[in-house]
């Protein structure tokens, strides 16, 4: 109260809400005129949210979940490195001159763009879309520690018939280190002296970890690329086995594991040697970790270390598929189950995304059955601690695409992954999945358009999907480095050195 009668405020405060107590709109915004009046900067901070009483409802909605663990199980994998998360807030007002002036700032605008990573990304506001007599949010985002922080562009719309074309003005960029730093975790900063600009910032949390696995080239059973180059290294020994592989790629682009899956025995021989199918109880499942070791171009040899392992087990009559893990664990794959671990059906818990109501009851109906029928499950885990289940990681088993907290393991639920697809592809006698491919796929430059880079709030989604949880439009993010590279390449013949076509569609769907 001292501070307040300091301040001159005293007589200004009606009440002091608790933390988290719900307030009315109204007695929020008189209390950010009353802030602004004293401190000149604006009320609100990053992770300060207020949760307003908007008809009965809580307003707080976050689009990621905040879930902060203790536990990281994953230190184990050298090659796999955590993600950290934090919370942005940017807040503008012009300068009070350029209201005095009468300045015309109509062809003026903001535009935020990220220091690293994601340099696609461009949000532009108008400057005539800020208020003189507060401070505007202007942005409210969620982004990865590695993207550095975020530039501020002052930018103006060329005249006449240039309008789409726009020329720089200013730019002053806010750096996530210079902002930890700082008091507050807040920093002010004037842009082209004609507007301020305050960035607040939460300390970063270690967040979810993404993978996604894309084709690669078949391998022998030492792991190396079966390529003419590894036959006249070997003197032109042939290669024994053939696998199908696949290269596990993180967040940021970096290989983490290389799986593997094994299909053929034997080698190939002019004359008439060629590859054969391995019995069913041999067609195994490794991931080894670490990055290819290249001796030439893109041909290499997997890393040598073997993580884990699943092997095809013998089913009961009740079960649909069974597979035994080095983990200790067995996948079942049944209709009901009441372990103490459920992969449930679609993005349940903090992964459900509420879609937009249909006036056509048929239409919502069909609706959520696609949805349901898009290959995700979450994996749910009851300890004494969450006797109603805790989801620990959502699975995309089409797209071979996993988000796992750091308290579970990444490594089995990529073998949860590749195990399903395989089963599914048996049991449909159709790959579902794509992985008959077996050349490596062109992926986009890294640093264009990272998914989970740059994480824009509800309020502000937008038309992107990339600026949007990925599992919202998991088919249109996955699909820009992978399906539409697929569609865009020429139908190319296999090389006889590998195996025939009829080899691993026997590997994989029979």
């Amino acid at each position: 109260m001292e501070d307040l009668k300091a301040l001159a405020l005293e007589s200004d405060i009606q009440k002091v809400a608790t933390i988290s107590e719900p307030v009315k709109e109204k007695d929020f915004e008189e209390t950010k005129k009353l802030w602004d009046r004293a401190f000149n900067q604006p009320y609100e901070k990053a992770g300060g949210e207020v949760p307003l009483t908007l008809e009965g409802v809580i307003s707080i909605k976050s689009p990621i979940s905040w879930d902060e663990s203790d536990t990281d199980v994953n230190t184990k994998y050298k090659s796999l490195l955590p993600r950290f998360l934090l919370e942005a807030c940017v807040f503008v007002r012009p300068k009070p001159r350029i209201k005095a002036s009468q300045k015309d700032t109509n062809r003026d605008f903001l535009r935020l763009r990220m220091i690293r990573c994601h340099s696609e990304l461009k949000l532009d506001e108008a400057i005539s879309n800020f208020p003189f007599d507060s401070w505007k949010k202007a942005w409210h985002l969620y982004c990865e520690f590695g993207t550095k922080g975020v530039m501020l562009e002052y930018r103006r719309h060329g005249g006449g018939n240039c309008l789409k074309r726009s020329s720089r003005q200013d730019t002053v960029s806010f750096r996530w280190n210079d902002l930890l730093r700082s008091d507050s975790l807040t920093l002010e900063k004037e842009v082209s002296q004609q507007v301020n600009a305050v960035v607040s910032i939460t300390p970063p949390v270690q967040a979810s970890y993404l993978l996604k696995c894309v084709p690669d080239r078949v391998t022998d059973d030492s792991g190396a690329m079966i390529s003419d180059v590894f036959l006249k290294m070997n003197s032109y020994h042939p290669q024994e086995g053939r696998w199908l592989s696949r290269t596990v790629l993180d967040h940021a682009g970096r290989v983490s594991f290389v799986i593997r899956i094994r299909v053929g025995g034997g080698f190939w021989r002019r004359g008439g040697e060629t590859p054969s199918a391995v019995k069913w109880e041999d067609r195994i499942i490794e991931i080894r970790e670490g990055s290819w070791s290249y001796v030439a171009g893109s041909i290499g040899r997997a890393p040598e270390k073997v993580v884990a392992t699943a092997t095809p087990n013998e089913h009961a009559e009740q079960c649909t598929a069974a597979w035994l893990f080095s983990t200790g664990d067995k996948l079942i794959i049944q209709w009901d189950s009441s372990l103490s671990v459920k992969l449930l059906k679609g993005r349940q818990m903090q992964y459900q995304v509420k879609k937009t109501k249909s006036k056509n009851k048929n239409d919502e109906t069909k609706s959520e059955l696609e949805d349901d029928g898009e290959g995700f499950l979450t994996l749910v885990r009851f300890t004494e601690d969450n006797p109603n289940g805790k989801a620990t990681a959502l699975l995309n088993w089409k797209l071979l695409v996993v988000e796992v907290l750091p308290e579970e393991d990444t490594v089995l639920m990529l073998l949860l992954c590749i195990s399903i697809l395989k089963s599914v592809s048996e049991m449909k006698k159709h790959d579902v999945g794509g992985l008959l491919v077996r050349r490596r796929l062109k992926q986009a430059n890294f640093g264009t358009k990272d998914w989970g880079s740059v994480i824009l709030d509800t309020s502000s989604f937008g038309e992107s999907p990339y600026v949007q949880p990925w599992y919202r439009n998991a088919g249109l993010v996955m699909a820009f480095d992978e399906g539409e590279q697929l569609k865009r390449q020429p139908v190319l013949s296999h090389s006889a050195v590998e195996g025939s076509d009829k080899l691993y569609k026997n590997g994989i769907i029979s």
